[in-house]
């Protein structure tokens, strides 16, 4: 069966179910892609995920840092 006959098969049998069964059904198909993915990619993705989000994180940390650097001697406050 090709890759087409077999989408239009799966159109045919979902369109009779509910809006929560087609969203079970979804969330299985991105489950699959998600396991396979991460067959594909391994714990090096996850590395370099981890990676990624602790350089965004010091990026943003640096950011707010020079932002607010002259911050009370811009802005005193009246007492």
């Amino acid at each position: 069966m090709s890759k087409a006959e077999l989408g239009k098969l799966i159109i045919e049998e979902t369109k009779e179910m509910s809006t929560d069964v087609l969203m079970e059904v979804l969330d299985f198909i991105q489950f699959i892609k998600a396991k396979k993915y991460k067959k594909i990619r391994g714990k090096s993705f996850e590395k370099k995920f981890a990676q990624e989000l602790t350089d965004l994180n010091n990026i943003s940390l640096t950011h707010l840092e020079e932002e607010f650097a002259d911050y009370k001697e811009l802005y005193p406050r009246e007492q």
